[in-house]
């Protein structure tokens, strides 16, 4: 008897958590047209989604995350930050974003003296892997990568990075440039959308950047984030290369915090002129 009314119990306790939740369904657009892979979340509590392709999406909250915030991030959109309540209030479910007017900054990179450069780490570790990890298969994951220019500006010509699966054999990735705060990834420092479909059974892959005409004069950092697919449900889809000491910063939600692990780094780099 005991054990039929603590199931009882349990099965009540279950269903009552279930009703609580709340189901948020959403387009993202700009002018009507929809914004692909947009991140959604509630800033500094690891909770978040990325929009589709078709710039939809669902978040499932708890009714706890009624007194938050949720935000709505696209490079070259300005961020929407809408309280969770009055989503829920309103009943809202088309978020529209403006566009970022952003001023160019003039970075000269002198044609005679410059040279073709490779930054970062350009060889791997057969022994050092890192795993593309996210909190749930509709959402991001992303590892960034530090580059120092050593004071002069640089003309950004390709990255490298190494991928490899057994389960998958291509996803789509989003190149990403951040400013360094405080010796983690900050804000964003280039408002290009550059999207990838990347082989993840090829080892060492180049994405061509110069089409995209990014100068940076400063240090950086570049980050490589996984695109969520809907055909892909498992969490642990692809591997990173690695090698041996060093560090590496990774988040795996949107709009997450970043996290500095010791230790390793990832097997990445830009090829540049400098």
């Amino acid at each position: 008897m005991n054990k039929l009314i603590l199931a009882a119990v349990f099965l009540f306790l279950s269903i009552s958590a279930y009703s609580q939740a709340i189901v948020i369904n959403g387009n993202v657009l700009h002018r009507k047209e929809p914004i692909p892979f947009v991140n959604i979340g509630i800033k500094k509590k690891g909770i978040g989604t990325a929009a589709s392709m078709e710039g939809t999406f669902t978040l499932t909250l708890q009714q706890t995350s009624l007194t938050d915030t949720l935000t709505f991030s696209a490079v070259g959109f300005n961020e929407l930050s809408v309280p969770v309540k009055t989503i829920v209030e309103r009943k809202l479910t088309e978020f529209a974003l403006t566009e970022k007017t952003t001023q160019l900054r003039e970075v000269a990179v002198k044609s005679k003296a410059a040279k073709v450069k490779k930054l970062g780490t350009i060889a791997r570790n057969p022994l050092v892997n890192g795993t593309s990890q996210t909190e749930n298969s509709n959402d991001i994951s992303e590892l960034a990568k530090f580059i120092t220019i050593d004071g002069k500006p640089v003309y950004v010509l390709s990255t490298s990075l190494y991928l490899r699966s057994i389960k998958i054999d291509s996803a789509n990735m989003r190149i990403n440039f951040y400013k360094n705060v405080d010796g983690l990834p900050g804000e964003r420092i280039v408002e290009k959308s550059i999207i990838k479909r990347l082989p993840l059974d090829k080892g060492w892959v180049t994405i061509d950047l110069e089409p995209y005409n990014i100068a940076i004069d400063e240090d950086f950092y570049i980050g490589y984030e996984y695109l969520p697919d809907p055909s892909h449900q498992e969490k642990y889809l692809f591997t990173f290369g690695g090698a041996f000491g060093g560090s590496h910063f990774m988040r795996k939600v949107s709009l997450g915090e970043w996290k500095k692990g010791i230790g390793a780094r990832q097997a990445a780099y830009v090829t540049v002129r400098q």
